[in-house]
């Protein structure tokens, strides 16, 4: 089943971090899935939200790009 959220945020969140050995911080990015519905808000969805280390972040907003650029060029050959 595919569930459609109307909005995307990406956040940093300090208090989601670690402390490293070595006295540095690990720090996760935060993206969140909001139902933007205008309506009945009893019919508006949970925010669902996955906290990423930094390298998975980057490995999602990759294939975000890539995909984005796919579909972009899908739809100017229309």
């Amino acid at each position: 089943m595919t569930i459609y959220y109307g909005d995307i945020r990406a956040l940093i969140d300090p208090a989601q971090s670690d402390q490293l050995p070595d006295g540095g911080r690990l720090q996760d990015v935060s993206v969140i899935l909001i139902d933007d519905w205008e309506g009945d808000p009893a019919r508006a969805l949970r925010p669902c939200a996955v906290t990423l280390a930094p390298q998975r972040a980057r490995e999602l907003a990759f294939e975000l790009l890539a995909l984005a650029e796919h579909a972009e060029r899908i739809g100017q050959t229309r």
